[in-house]
């Protein structure tokens, strides 16, 4: 059984002023003066402080936040992560900052005009004038925000939401959240209780893993999923005992874009009693029939599932759902923690979102759908083609194996001075040496950014020598 929760403490140097700070001894007379003065400095230090003088109430000048950084420094993730982001900085291309965009995904970057292929708003929504539209025209009546926990009211527009979401994916209900991490974070530890068996795919989302470690450390027996597949899941549900447990996976794998087989998975589940649930974050609104996701081509209905979709990437909008019926619904209103605490979505939004199902739920977003899907065929049969190793490709979300960490960010930064923006994903997203360029495909990429990203590819695999999908045994990007 795996312990997620198990994760290896480094032992803290010693610090002399929190020793001082637990002594027990009282201070001499002299040392009580000395006490009561630095007392009185430190106040003053920190009234000083609010008007532009430095607080210096920690020892030897040090400031609180400098020392909380110093300490979280001496861990050994942080400190390799700090030493490589530095070492790398040059090619990472992590936390940018995106100067302007254009409706045909053109951004300005670093100062260099390139073709954005790391967005995820994949139908191309975000530039909709209708969806903006929508969001404009509700700030009059709704304001930005409604206020208050929606344990205690929620805006008539949520409701609507929530019926019209269960009317695209034909189901009886549906929960919004305020995102798909904070679903995850609730949801998970309100299905598990203590005592109940979790089983968690170990290559799902890192939101699933943060609610299973909540739902573990509440008492839920855990179990982690690997290779997943139907037949390994059969099995360890018969070894651990799989009434009312809970198999916790994605739809979509969010770096490689490969979709596991949710038809298996769902079968075993149901055959040892218990319920799949799935996050198709990465499927919503551009897998399946009308964009109902992973699982609606999986299965011939989403009823005897539990399915996390989003309602930011392929919506464009703000927020997550859950499919549920009225029962659970109020079940989950009760137990899930970031329903209650975790915020509503703004009202605007909630607009947007229905302008959205209005285009998804028509001959127009068919349309719109076909258009994506043909552009991400374009990529992959073009990439394919180079004898490059190209994962994903049932959502808009491709993968090109590099390898080595240090390559892969090369790799990225390489097609970025060509004028193509792409993702360049390291461990621990992925396996250490299984280092790759993500590509998000949008519907509003013109053909010709496609065709000049495989042109680009063709380069950048004589320059770098990138592995061939010829020579390498039959397997698939984790």
């Amino acid at each position: 059984m795996s312990d997620l929760l198990a994760v290896p403490q480094e032992a803290e140097p010693a610090d002399a002023g929190s020793a001082r700070a637990t002594s027990s001894s009282p201070p001499s007379a002299h040392g009580q003066a000395e006490l009561n003065a630095t007392e009185g400095r430190n106040a003053t230090e920190g009234r000083n402080a609010t008007e532009g003088v430095p607080y210096s109430a920690a020892p030897h000048g040090e400031r609180p936040l400098d020392r909380l950084s110093a300490r979280l420094k001496r861990h050994k993730v942080t400190r390799i992560g700090i030493e490589f982001l530095d070492r790398c900085a040059d090619i990472h291309l992590k936390d940018l900052v995106i100067d302007d965009m254009d409706d045909h995904r053109g951004a300005s970057i670093l100062g260099r005009r390139v073709v954005n292929f790391g967005s995820d708003s994949f139908l191309g929504l975000d530039r909709d004038e209708r969806v903006q539209k929508a969001i404009v025209e509700a700030l009059p009546r709704w304001g930005t925000h409604n206020g208050a926990s929606r344990a205690f009211s929620s805006v008539a527009l949520s409701e609507e939401v929530e019926r019209r979401l269960a009317q695209w994916l034909g189901v009886e209900d549906t929960l919004i959240f305020p995102s798909v991490t904070l679903a995850n974070a609730g949801l998970i530890p309100a299905l598990a209780a203590k005592g109940d068996l979790l089983v968690v795919d170990r290559q799902s989302h890192d939101s699933i893993h943060q609610g299973t470690r909540i739902a573990q450390a509440n008492g839920a027996r855990v179990v982690e999923l690997h290779p997943c597949r139907g037949e390994v899941l059969d099995a360890l549900l018969a070894a651990e005992g799989g009434q009312g447990s809970l198999v916790a996976v994605d739809g979509v794998y969010s770096m490689t874009g490969k979709v596991p087989p949710l038809a298996e998975l769902e079968e075993a589940t149901r055959r040892h009693g218990g319920t799949l649930y799935v996050d198709d974050a990465h499927g919503t609104g551009v897998v399946g029939p009308r964009g109902r996701g992973a699982a609606s081509v999986a299965l011939p209905s989403l009823r005897s599932i539990l399915q996390v979709g989003s309602l930011s990437k392929g919506f464009s909008c703000l927020g997550a759902y859950v499919t549920c019926h009225p029962e659970l619904k109020r079940i989950l209103k009760i137990r899930s923690s970031t329903f209650i605490f975790g915020g509503p979505v703004p009202p605007p939004y909630l607009a947007a979102i229905l302008a959205v199902l209005d285009i998804l739920d028509s001959d127009e977003g068919d349309e719109l759908l076909a258009e994506l899907r043909a552009l991400v065929e374009r990529l992959t049969g073009g990439l394919r083609a180079l004898d490059l190793i190209v994962g994903g490709g049932v959502a808009p979300i491709v993968s090109v194996q590099i390898g080595d960490i240090e390559d892969t960010f090369a790799a990225g930064k390489w097609l970025f001075d060509r004028g193509y923006y792409v993702q360049s994903a390291t461990y621990p997203a992925v396996g250490i040496s299984e280092g790759l360029i993500r590509i998000q495909v949008n519907a509003n990429h013109p053909p010709a950014a496609i065709d000049g990203l495989v042109a680009a590819f063709a380069e950048l695999k004589q320059a770098f020598k990138l592995p061939a999908a010829s020579a390498q045994r039959p397997r698939a990007i984790p």
